[in-house]
């Protein structure tokens, strides 16, 4: 009994637990109700699409029981996600008179793939400007992976990021008594108040909205999170790197981002009619960068080497630029002799 406690603690996330238990106590009861010993597959499909008025209560329940491959019905709906261009065009375009607040939460969100929530609990404390660049730690995180991230001026376009949010930091009133990062914008003026997070997720709405993007009620409060790990599966990073980034410790949800991937599917499509990663210097870059071999055979000239090494380390400076770790220094070494680079 002590195991299967200690297993399941590792199970129920912490600040949901309640509910999970909850839910569970209501399929707990119905079995009851019906003198059902037995609980099998049949029994919770019936459960899930028979019983419950409204079938997006699997979701409350997913932790518990895998049931979601099972029912035909249920399509889970994903936020939609930006564009690099499109949060270009909002930065420049954009008036900071209305909407300075918003473009920092659009830099913050994106950059370090920030949920609503996240932006709501930042302090002033977890934000340091090291001249250069801006320091972002996140804690209380919904998976309990504190994590932190970079924002610099890495924009192909010369956004100046960081000037972006100094404008804003430097509005804040010395008289504001909390110490939430985040305070209401109005009028190029910030005032005291902090910003609730129900707001946070009507922010992607409203850019999509400036930006007249159809359907712009889809654009929640999980877009800026879902379009950071988009961006950086279109730029060939691998999925450890991915990984760390966003805190995700799922390997299969990763891998469901680099799935959809239009970089990755367009490397499948050379690959599959004959451009492979020796034609395609863009291939070249993603599988390098994603960590694959790239091997030539004996009589490859070092010419030939030479032009995969550069299109592993054109591949690797971009993934630094989208996950903004310009800091690191990248170390190759190459054995000429060698078939294998």
């Amino acid at each position: 009994e002590d195991a299967v406690k200690e297993v399941m603690d590792g199970i129920l996330p912490k600040k949901s637990r309640k509910i999970y238990e909850a839910q569970y106590d209501t399929f707990v009861k119905w079995c009851c109700q019906r003198k059902l010993e037995n609980v099998n597959e049949d029994v919770l499909l019936v459960f899930f699409c028979g019983e419950i008025e409204n079938p997006f209560f699997l979701d409350s329940m997913g932790a518990l029981f895998d049931a979601k491959d099972n029912a035909e019905w249920y399509k889970p709906k994903n936020a939609k996600v930006l564009t690099l261009d499109q949060i270009d065009k909002f930065l420049l375009e954009v008036p900071d008179k209305d909407f300075l607040m918003i473009k920092v939460a659009l830099i913050f969100g994106v950059a370090g793939a920030c949920r609503g929530k996240e932006l709501h609990q930042l302090t002033i404390s977890d934000v340091t400007d090291m001249d250069h660049a801006l320091l972002v730690n996140v804690r209380n995180t919904k998976n309990n992976v504190d994590r932190n991230f970079i924002i610099n001026n890495s924009n192909k376009n010369g956004i100046d990021l960081i000037e972006v949010c100094r404008k804003y930091m430097a509005l804040r009133k010395p008289e504001t008594t909390h110490s939430r990062f985040f305070v209401r914008y109005e009028k190029s003026q910030c005032t005291v108040q902090a910003i609730g997070k129900n707001t946070f997720g009507k922010i992607p709405q409203k850019v999509a909205e400036y930006l007249n993007l159809p359907n712009s009620t889809i654009y929640t409060g999980h877009c800026f999170r879902r379009t950071s790990a988009s961006l950086l599966a279109d730029s060939g990073a691998s999925i450890d790197v991915w990984k760390r980034h966003g805190g995700w410790k799922s390997a299969s949800v990763a891998e469901g981002y680099i799935e959809n991937s239009i970089n990755t599917k367009k490397i499948v499509a050379d690959s599959i009619f004959g451009l492979g990663v020796g034609n395609s210097t863009e291939s070249a870059s993603a599988h390098q960068v994603s960590g694959s071999a790239v091997s030539a055979s004996s009589a490859s000239s070092t010419s030939s080497k030479n032009n995969i090494l550069q299109n592993t380390i054109d591949g690797a400076n971009r993934l630094l630029n989208i996950v903004n770790c310009s800091n690191v220094n990248i170390h190759v070494n190459i054995n000429t002799n060698n078939k294998d680079l």
